[in-house]
């Protein structure tokens, strides 16, 4: 069985440049680097928090284990363990109001 491919995605000179940028600019910040996907993955959460389709919350007090979540809808806290490899963007649910939250780590 041979394995699926991802297409690639055409784009002009001047938007390969601008994503460029925008990539370079997320890893200086986050502290991520090199992987496409998870920038892309990373901003298109972003994006749909700052449209409106998810809230965004932001981590407080973080351990090499944990994080403090405030719930930007209902506005409890909660404790959220953090697993090995992961991106500074995270889709979670609030385990009190059940909101779909989108938890900047990078952000204390």
């Amino acid at each position: 069985m041979t394995e699926r491919r991802q297409k690639p995605i055409p784009v002009t000179s001047q938007e390969r440049k601008f994503l460029e940028e925008q990539k370079r600019r997320y890893e200086s910040q986050s502290g991520d680097s090199g992987d496409w996907g998870q920038f892309l993955g990373a901003m298109a959460l972003l994006g749909l928090a700052a449209i409106g389709i998810y809230a965004l919350a932001r981590a407080a007090n973080r351990t090499p284990q944990s994080v403090d979540v405030q719930c930007s809808v209902c506005h409890k806290s909660f404790v959220m363990a953090l697993p090995t490899g992961i991106s500074n963007i995270i889709y979670i649910k609030c385990p009190h109001c059940q909101s779909e939250l989108v938890v900047n780590l990078g952000s204390q």
